[in-house]
């Protein structure tokens, strides 16, 4: 009788767009165009304060709305790939740690600043300063190094109100 006796298997550290420990966070409800998976980040969609999308080359720093948290609401696609549909209501995180899509050519490392991917087949990643895809600096900055494809972040988001507040 044949017997199992080793796992090639691991599990991997975390999930992306769960989040990366039980620490304070803020995640607020906004609207999906589709197609966004957990774990990505997103900016401001066509009515701003309800719904989000992925950045493009005209997102700043000042649209960031935060990343996409897996709320395990959604069902799986043929692919077997879990993405929220089409208006559907989704959590963002505006605050606190979760863990982020990171590009191909991202090298994260404990307190490297974080940089959101704005164009190409990797819009809405996250990656480093070193590495020569457009993006923009964040509010965040990463936990530890990457497991996966995904890293922990942390978002340090500041409500636009705080920040009009602040300049009187």
């Amino acid at each position: 009788m044949g017997v199992q006796t080793s796992y090639d298997y691991g599990a991997s550290k975390g999930i992306a767009g769960g989040l990366y420990d039980i620490s304070a966070y803020e995640n607020e409800t906004r609207i999906t165009p589709g197609g966004i998976s957990f774990g990505s980040g997103v900016v401001k969609g066509t009515a701003p304060g309800s719904n989000v999308k992925l950045p493009d080359a005209d997102s700043t720093a000042e649209d960031f709305e935060g990343v996409v948290q897996n709320g395990f609401t959604t069902m799986q696609d043929m692919k077997g790939n879990a993405v929220p549909e089409s208006g559907q209501s989704i959590g963002v995180l505006r605050q606190g740690k979760i863990w982020g899509i990171v590009g191909k050519a991202a090298v994260p490392a404990y307190d490297k600043p974080v940089y959101l991917i704005t164009s190409g087949d990797e819009a809405g990643s996250f990656t480093t300063k070193e590495d020569t895809s457009a993006k923009i600096a964040l509010p965040a900055r990463f936990i530890s190094g990457a497991d996966n494809g995904i890293a922990p972040i942390r978002v340090q988001a500041v409500c636009v109100a705080e920040k009009e507040e602040s300049k009187a």
